[in-house]
């Protein structure tokens, strides 16, 4: 087994890496701000499968670590609530998406569609915005999962460090969020 599974943004300035070992979840969202965040960054032709599917890899932030590039880091949120989504200013990849605060340690690395080495796909999630019909599975599992690991992590004091946030807590780049005009132009068309 590789000792990483490194991942990188579309101009190779930036790059960044999982553990090998690193617990996690595959799942594929197809909810309207995750299409949205893609499309915003004009990254909806690499980063959203045909029916509008965003794959990520759900694992705590600590097993994530940044080999070349960290400096184009670039965060933005669709709005003031919500999830803080992660870019390569660079050449604007989708990185990962956080929570607004590290309090509950999760990270969702986003993935090329088919991305190899993260495990086989356990969840299709808010299936209703996808382009087409997709039967969605798993949800409560990922959510399950991901509740688990957050609590294991803050009992043992395994919730640190973070490439993401600093030591106070603080996003260690403060996100944009988006005017509701550029949200509304990002938002993908209506489902049939």
């Amino acid at each position: 087994m590789p000792e990483n599974r490194d991942l990188s943004c579309r101009c190779g300035a930036t790059r960044w890496s999982v553990a090998a070992n690193a617990p996690g979840c595959h799942v594929e969202c197809y909810c309207a701000d995750c299409q949205s965040f893609a499309r915003h960054l004009r990254a909806d032709d690499l980063w959203l499968d045909p029916d509008g599917g965003t794959e990520s890899f759900h694992t705590l932030p600590r097993h994530v670590r940044f080999t070349a590039g960290q400096e184009n880091l670039r965060a933005l949120r669709l709005g003031p609530k919500g999830l803080i989504r992660w870019y390569a200013g660079c050449c604007d990849t989708p990185v990962a998406n956080t929570l607004a605060t590290p309090r509950l340690p999760f990270v969702g690395l986003v993935l090329r569609p088919g991305q190899a080495g993260f495990g086989p796909l356990v969840t299709k999630a808010n299936t209703g915005a996808a382009r087409r019909p997709v039967r969605g599975f798993g949800k409560g599992r990922a959510i399950a999962g991901l509740l688990l690991r957050a609590a294991g992590a803050r009992l043992t004091g395994r919730h640190r460090p973070s490439p993401f946030f600093d030591a106070a807590g603080a996003p260690t780049v403060t996100p944009r969020i988006l005017t509701l005009a550029e949200r509304n132009a990002a938002r993908p068309p209506k489902a049939p």
